[in-house]
């Protein structure tokens, strides 16, 4: 049984009501987060604050999390790591936590011979790829005085469309694979599936434009249980979402219907986008069960495919028709 938390459904910025990207997921088998903007932890100290006080029974703890997996390199997917890693380190956590992230061979290379120096310009290696961040986080983390949990820090060389299997899995039971996808800088979206029977799979997305050559049936072999995909814009606005590495509404569902996915939960919306009603009703043009997301949304998928959707009112979780 997988848990889905939806912690940021806002695009590059947070809004009054809307912050940026950020997903908590619970298995049977351990805890993820998958992307982890801005404010990050306080919004989930908050989110557990909440469900700790109702009779759910859903909770989603720090000190549980194992893997953190982030889908690309921009801020509002990535800079609230480093103050939850030293708080993590402050509660004196001894458990060993991993981090995933895309990156590019020739940046993975560059950082580890030649790190701090420029790259030159014909070198296609962004300043701020993940093999630059590592290296400054973990110098950052290390210099702290109180004692360093472990860390296991892992790139990911994203060659083309190729998907990329991890060769060791940190969490046993569970299969994580890296799908390229393309946004602006090398980026990715997450297979979370588990290899037990039933087998149940979420795939969730950071940026990225239509039409990614791996978010095809043949090469994901199965349907997915849930979507989690970008709907930075509506379609009147399709050819600005193309240019800057971008989905609308439409071509969400469009991806979702593609691969089968049971269930669309659509985040990452722009700050001009005020009404949620006309993003569900131009994505449902290609795929029926599909929603916009709201902050502190949670999607529950059982062990026997059924998916419930439980949104927040004031205080407290309803279930909400899916």
């Amino acid at each position: 049984m997988f848990d889905l938390h939806i912690l940021g459904t806002s695009g590059s910025r947070p809004t009054g009501t809307r912050s940026v990207s950020g997903n908590y997921l619970s298995t049977s088998n351990g805890n993820l987060i998958i992307d982890c903007g801005e404010g990050f932890q306080s919004r989930l100290v908050k989110h557990e604050l909440a469900l700790k006080n109702n009779p759910m029974g859903i909770r989603a703890r720090i000190s549980k999390i194992k893997v953190i997996l982030l889908t690309h390199s921009h801020l509002d997917h990535c800079w609230g790591i480093l103050p939850l890693l030293k708080t993590m380190q402050l509660d004196g956590r001894q458990q060993p936590l991993t981090i995933i992230a895309p990156s590019t061979p020739q940046a993975i290379e560059w950082a580890s011979k030649k790190y701090g120096e420029k790259a030159p310009d014909n070198y296609d290696i962004n300043p701020s790829d993940f093999a630059f961040l590592f290296k400054e986080w973990r110098t950052h983390i290390n210099n702290s005085s109180k004692k360093l949990f472990k860390i296991n820090w892992i790139l990911i060389p994203i060659i083309g469309q190729k998907l990329h299997h991890l060769q060791t899995q940190p969490i046993e039971g569970m299969k994580l694979t890296a799908i390229p996808t393309q946004h602006t800088v090398v980026s990715v979206a997450w297979l979370i599936s588990s290899i037990h029977k039933p087998a149940r799979s979420i795939l969730i997305s950071g940026d990225t434009k239509y039409n990614v050559p791996s978010f095809k049936k043949e090469i994901l072999k199965r349907p997915v249980d849930i979507l989690i995909h970008e709907a930075t814009f509506t379609n009147e606005l399709s050819e600005k979402a193309g240019q800057h590495g971008h989905s609308t509404a439409l071509e969400a569902g469009k991806t979702a219907f593609d691969i089968d996915a049971q269930i669309l939960g659509m985040v990452h919306f722009s700050p001009r986008i005020y009404d949620l009603k006309d993003v569900e009703k131009e994505s449902r043009i290609n795929h029926k069960r599909s929603f916009a997301c709201i902050d502190g949304d949670i999607f529950r998928v059982s062990n026997n495919g059924k998916i419930d959707l439980f949104r927040k009112y004031e205080n407290s979780w309803y279930e909400y028709d899916t």
